[in-house]
């Protein structure tokens, strides 16, 4: 008989069997389908920060910052750049000045020749945000339009991002700083050519792999547990086979057979579905937005080798596992114990653990190991592995202890049939033992990303208010600086007639720092005098409102104009139309004008900030994927020792005792590791965040929204295994018995 009819009637025929291998190809095609995904958005990331950081104009020998802005010039093929962070409305836009000839060879990503002086070219998102508002609140700052950036120059549909053309005298030079992701340069750079880079530092790269292995080790675990479908019952199957005379290595080709046809049609239906789940993964924000759908595909190539290697791998697999097996002529008859775990299964688990600690502390002392990124992440992959593979050796070492104590039928039951089958017990609650480290990992380290609202106090400058720091005048003579002084009185008056501002404020430049008022501007503004002096001096850091705002006597002013304050209405068009005048005026801005949230926006917001939905994605689907894999693991095992517990049922024991057991065999693995998992994820999630940035940030308090998630996935457990009950019933009663 040929191979394929032989595997038809072996496999697929029965009570059950189109079940079994249903949930097979629907566990693999979910599988295939998170490992596609995971595979073009790790390529996405890449050529999306490519096309973020391209902005940030100080990357590689293509450019050059220019030590004198005012006597350079572009050439046909360099032009002159600078990149500036401005804000609107909460939402950050990058915004990149180009000095260019008229026939600059230059090109812009997503632009192509740098726009003439006047004109601009923006993103389609900060289109529609200029058109949704008046000109004299955004549109005026930037000139005409006479484009579109479309998505090489963008990283993601929702980019706020305009390329402006100049001319040297007009050409603002680039504020130091962080414009979300890109890290500024300060100055005027003469580039060659625009490029960005694959990732902006090795913490992000690390948090990528990090946040990828958490979403693909829970599907791997529910597509091992898949495969698993029916074991018992093809071993049956297989016994007969032998019995009539095949040879092991036939049965193992006909599992192997039945392996890779099924992983076939799975992993062809997770084709179609990733196919499917790219315009809905694409809504997933990381970094500053969301992906073009072209981010998350995959090349023709690599679908390929993934359905090839998935089915080669299952099939191999399949068919080693059943040669080892050994299945003889009666192997369908009895029950075979598994081989003792050891304690050598708690060795990655203890490498895991040092591991991230020695890099850690390492990194705390300032003297990190090289690659620290790179240790970290094989750190959490030897801890995440060590889990998984302590769990049955604990398992079986509590089972033990349980076993001398127990007195009640299911309990005795339970604990024996633990110690006899350690894996295959701990294997059925294994993604939820994951879900539960990986939701501890992430719903820890998103901590730290806490952000804090402006206060509004008197103790602090009011949120309404925006600040400009001003480029001090030329050095090149009393009388220069003087008309310069002036230049910038006329320029704050006429902002200070715009709609919706209340009133200005210059403050002259101090030796020591910070800035200096008169009594009269302090009052204007809001600034606090409790001493009555004629002169208050504001400190740099309390401007922004890094702490209360500082004030103290001061002697009189000087002549150098170093800060301007513009206090408005509170309304987002009065601050929005301010900022615009300010930004249209011909003051020398050395830096952009912010308001207090603006500031603590950008100053809260790093790479973890950037990065917190990945952790919320992979809580989601740990999760998720861990309650389908305890109920698929829990049925299996009902199905797989039916034959056990049916004869149970006919010695007299009943139902509710085989519920018990099963209660019994969920509850004792995992209550075994539950408070390691959170001990550990917690630890984990330290040690990624304090030697990534070498203690610059910790973790605080989790959130109670982690224990909701920690109670929800308890509950989805109880529930699954609830589920199962009516299986147990149906599956053991003497006709069902009598029939298997």
């Amino acid at each position: 008989m040929r191979l394929f009819t032989l595997t038809r009637i072996v496999t697929a025929e029965g009570r059950g069997a189109y079940g079994r291998l249903i949930g097979m190809a629907g566990g693999i095609a979910v599988g295939v389908a998170l490992l596609l995904l995971l595979l073009g958005a790790y390529d996405g990331v890449t050529s999306r920060s490519e096309r973020l950081s391209w902005p940030s104009l100080s990357h590689g020998e293509w450019s050059t910052q220019v030590q004198n802005p005012a006597a350079a010039a572009p050439t046909d093929e360099s032009v002159l750049a600078a990149t500036n962070l401005e804000h609107f409305d909460g939402d950050e836009i990058i915004r990149v000045d180009i000095v260019a000839t008229p026939d600059s060879t230059v090109v812009v990503p997503g632009v192509g020749r740098p726009p003439a002086a006047g004109t601009y070219h923006a993103s389609p998102a900060l289109i529609a945000l200029i058109e949704a508002n008046p000109t004299d609140i955004l549109g005026s700052r930037y000139g005409t339009p006479v484009g579109v950036i479309d998505e090489a120059g963008l990283a993601g549909p929702d980019s706020l991002v305009v390329v402006t053309g100049t001319t040297t005298e007009n050409l603002r030079p680039s504020i130091a700083g962080v414009a979300g992701t890109v890290f500024l340069r300060g100055g005027v750079w003469s580039v060659t050519e625009f490029r960005g880079v694959s990732y902006p530092s090795s913490n992000y790269r690390a948090i990528t792999i990090i946040g990828a292995i958490a979403v693909l080790l829970p599907v791997l675990i529910l597509v091992g547990i898949v495969t698993r479908l029916g074991a018992a019952t093809r071993a049956e199957r297989f016994a007969a086979l032998r019995l009539i005379g095949a040879t092991p290595r036939r049965v193992a080709a006909i599992a192997a057979t039945e392996t890779g046809v099924t992983s076939l049609v799975g992993a062809l239906a997770g084709v179609a579905l990733a196919w499917l789940l790219i315009p809905v993964a694409a809504l997933v924000e990381m970094e500053d937005g969301q992906f073009f759908r072209a981010d998350l595909t995959v090349p023709p190539s690599t679908v390929l080798i993934v359905v090839a290697g998935v089915v080669a791998g299952c099939t191999a697999v399949a068919g080693w596992r059943t040669s080892r097996s050994r299945i003889g002529p009666l192997g369908g008859s009895r029950e075979r114990t598994e081989r003792r775990p050891t304690a050598l299964g708690v060795v990655p688990l203890i490498a895991g653990v040092v591991v991230l600690l020695g890099a850690t502390t390492a990194a705390l002392r300032h003297t990190p190991l090289p690659r620290t990124d790179q240790i970290l992440i094989a750190g959490f992959l030897l801890l995440v592995v060590g889990l998984i593979a302590a769990g049955p050796v604990l398992t079986y070492w509590i089972a033990r202890i349980a076993a001398r104590r127990a007195h009640r039928t299911a309990w005795v039951i339970a604990m024996n049939r633990i110690q006899q089958h350690p894996r295959a017990t701990f294997r059925a609650v294994s993604g939820l033992v994951a879900a539960v480290f990986l939701v501890s990992v992430f719903s820890a380290g998103i901590t730290t990303v806490a952000e804090e609202s402006p206060t509004e106090d008197a103790d602090y400058l009011s949120p309404s208010i925006l600040v400009a720091w001003l480029h001090p005048p030329s050095p090149d003579g009393a009388s220069a600086a003087a008309s310069e002084i002036t230049a910038v009185t006329a320029a704050t008056a006429r902002v200070a007639r715009t709609d919706g501002v209340t009133a200005t404020a210059i403050g002259s430049s101090h030796p020591e720092g910070g800035a200096v008022f008169t009594a009269a501007d302090a009052a204007r503004v809001g600034l606090s005098n409790p001493h009555g002096a004629s002169h208050i001096q504001v400190s740099d850091s309390s401007a922004f409102g890094d702490g209360s705002l500082v004030t103290r006597p001061a002697t009189a002013s000087g002549p150098t104009p170093g800060l301007l304050l513009v206090a408005t209405d509170g309304t987002t068009r009065s601050v929005e139309r301010a900022r615009t005048a300010v930004l249209g005026s011909e003051l020398r801005l050395l830096s952009p004008p912010m308001t207090r949230a603006d500031h603590e926006s950008a100053r809260w917001q790093t790479w973890a900030d950037r990065y917190a939905n990945l952790g919320h994605l992979a809580v989601l689907v740990a999760t998720l994927i861990s309650a389908v894999s305890l109920a698929v693991s829990s049925i299996a095992a009902i199905l797989d020792r039916r034959r056990v517990l049916g004869l149970l049922r006919l010695m007299g024991m009943p139902v509710s005792t085989v519920r018990r057991v099963i209660v019994a065999e969920a509850a004792l693995p995992l209550a075994t590791v539950f408070a390691l998992c959170v001990g550990l994820g917690i630890l984990t999630a330290w040690c990624i965040v304090a030697g990534l940035t070498e203690g610059e940030r910790t973790i605080n308090w989790l959130p109670p929204s982690y224990y909701l998630i920690l109670a929800t996935s308890l509950a989805l457990a109880a529930t699954t295994v609830v589920a199962t009950f009516r299986t147990a019933r149906t599956s053991t009663t003497i006709e069902a018995t009598r029939i298997g």
